[in-house]
């Protein structure tokens, strides 16, 4: 399920020390770490790693993994003015199954994949996530850690109680491996 709430990607840029970067405006309440973000245009998903603060002037949110960036005395008061006009953050981010960065003027959403009395089958496995095929023509992705270690492609996923999610065939029936 996707979130109605879109935030526009304003800038995206790779710092070799930190990783990819992006710029997001109408920013209420945050991401927390472990977040998944999807884009509107090109459907990709990214996992939020943490938020980047350039001052003590900048709001902060409850949950938020941070990093603390040093930025230019000279800068702070246009930084200041920047985020309360337009509640725009940055967030370091991580791909989930491909290496490109969001584009400048696309939007994001935040994501989650509930799969509550509904299968879905898995198309593709990265290194933290599974890609599944939704049955509506859409893709959703749900982390490993809430299934078996020997998932496999072309296996369904089905939620259960427990947040853990079982292994089934198309049917709905159990699969088990060791």
């Amino acid at each position: 399920m996707d979130s109605e709430h879109k935030h526009k990607v304003l800038a995206s840029f790779n710092i070799r020390s930190l990783g990819m970067i992006v710029v997001i405006s109408d920013v209420e309440f945050g991401f927390k770490k472990g977040m998944v973000l999807k884009s509107i245009t090109s459907k990709h998903y990214w996992e939020v790693r943490s938020r980047i603060l350039h001052s003590s002037y900048e709001k902060r949110f409850d949950g938020e993994n941070e990093i603390i960036s040093i930025a230019n005395i000279r800068d702070v008061d246009s930084l200041k003015n920047r985020t309360k006009t337009i509640n725009s953050y940055e967030y370091i981010i991580k791909p989930i199954g491909h290496h490109e960065k969001p584009i400048s003027g696309d939007y994001l959403v935040f994501t989650v994949t509930v799969a509550v009395r509904v299968i879905y089958k898995v198309t593709d496995i990265y290194d933290d996530y599974l890609l599944l095929d939704t049955n509506n023509g859409d893709t959703g992705v749900l982390h490993k850690k809430y299934v078996a270690d020997k998932v496999q492609i072309g296996d369904y996923v089905r939620h259960c109680e427990q947040k853990y999610h079982d292994l089934v065939d198309e049917f709905g029936n159990f699969i088990y491996r060791e």
